[in-house]
């Protein structure tokens, strides 16, 4: 196994139980795991979730949320946008908790409750400012009314998204706070009252209300601002390959596509197994570094689908030498924010992007 991410559930059992200190007391703690757990493998992430002390999962999708079941995790999964109404079935029988903003899920999952003589819990997600789905505050009141009075249905939460909370000054996330406050002060038997995600947990404590729901911290990723003052974590993913080819070439080499590399003097190149299709981004061309035997190097050339070129100098580096793209070796590491800097975007995007076919090794 050449090229592999290795994952320390150490790591993420240490985050969550950093992230639950700075928790208000009594207030739940959902992991969110969509995405393959942000590529971080979600079954192996849910499980040690659990083992940490998560009261819940949360997962984008049906197909996220039966993966973690049909792996036999029992714990409580929020579906957390709408599923289609046709398989309403299948998240009643698999005892999915469903997101609902409108009243066609809300109907089609209160009909199937009824025929199967069971319940489905459903929370109601309220659009405070995010701008993508939700009911709007002004109509809240009246659809949760409504969807309350369906039978078979259990109305366990409402919850909101903050779209800046990264910035704690920043008003704009006061504001959709105020407006989902405005709401819940209106339905205190609701369970549960979510509004903080990650950001949030940080840097506004009045907003964990009865839950949070926490991602990219649970993979010891940081939110924007100066939140690494506030909080230590542990980074939970290392990306590595090997070098599988070395060569000695003259100055004035071109290499790889467009030939957007040229030597400059004689030089070792070593080849390394990664590529765009293993989520080593092609944006990295000419612009990224890796490590290897603890010093770094940089890439070269224009990554292809499946190798990289890397220009080791004249440095005592050999065939099978581990590389390190994300993570740390002898004392020199490269993180996913340097990743997402040099690829001009965030650590989300980096971490998510490492492909299916990249093994997890978990330690």
């Amino acid at each position: 196994m050449n090229t592999y991410a290795e994952i320390s559930l150490t790591a993420i059992k240490h985050n969550i139980g950093a992230i639950k200190k700075l928790v208000a007391a009594g207030a739940k703690f959902m992991a969110v795991v969509k995405a393959n757990a942000y590529g971080h493998g979600a079954v192996a992430v849910a499980r040690a979730a659990g083992e940490a002390g998560a009261d819940y999962l949360g997962v984008a999708n049906l197909k996220e949320a039966l993966e973690l079941r049909e792996a036999g995790l029992l714990s409580p999964i929020l579906i957390l946008t709408e599923s289609p109404t046709s398989v309403a079935d299948e998240i009643i029988q698999h005892g999915l908790t469903q997101t609902v903003y409108s009243f066609s899920e809300a109907k089609a999952l209160s009909d199937e409750a009824v025929k199967r003589n069971r319940s489905a819990r459903v929370h109601v997600k309220i659009d405070t400012g995010m701008g993508r789905v939700g009911i709007a505050p002004s109509e809240a009141i009246a659809f949760i009314t409504k969807v309350s009075s369906l039978p078979g249905l259990e109305l366990e939460g409402i919850f909101t998204h903050f779209a800046k909370a990264e910035n704690p000054e920043d008003t704009f996330t006061k504001e959709q706070f105020d407006k989902f406050r405005q709401i819940i002060a209106r339905l205190p038997q609701v369970p549960l009252k979510h509004a903080a995600n990650s950001a949030a947990a940080l840097f506004h404590p009045q907003a964990h209300l009865d839950m949070v729901r926490v991602g990219l911290m649970i993979y010891g990723l940081y939110p924007q601002g100066n939140s690494r003052r506030l909080i230590n974590l542990q980074p939970a993913l290392s990306f590595k390959t090997r070098v599988t080819y070395l060569k000695k070439v003259p100055a004035g080499t071109p290499l790889s596509y467009g030939s957007t590399y040229v030597t400059p003097e004689e030089t070792s190149i070593a080849t390394i197994p990664v590529g765009y299709a293993d989520g080593y981004s092609r944006r990295l061309s000419n612009r990224g570094q890796v490590v290897i035997r603890g010093q770094r190097f940089p890439v070269v050339g224009n990554i292809s689908m499946d190798l990289a070129l890397v220009n080791v100098g004249d440095a005592r580096v050999e065939v099978g030498d581990e590389v390190v793209l994300i993570g740390a070796q002898n004392g020199q590491g490269i993180s996913a924010d340097e990743i997402a800097a040099l690829e001009e975007t965030i650590s989300y995007e980096v971490v998510c992007s490492i492909g299916k076919r990249v093994p997890r090794v978990y330690k």
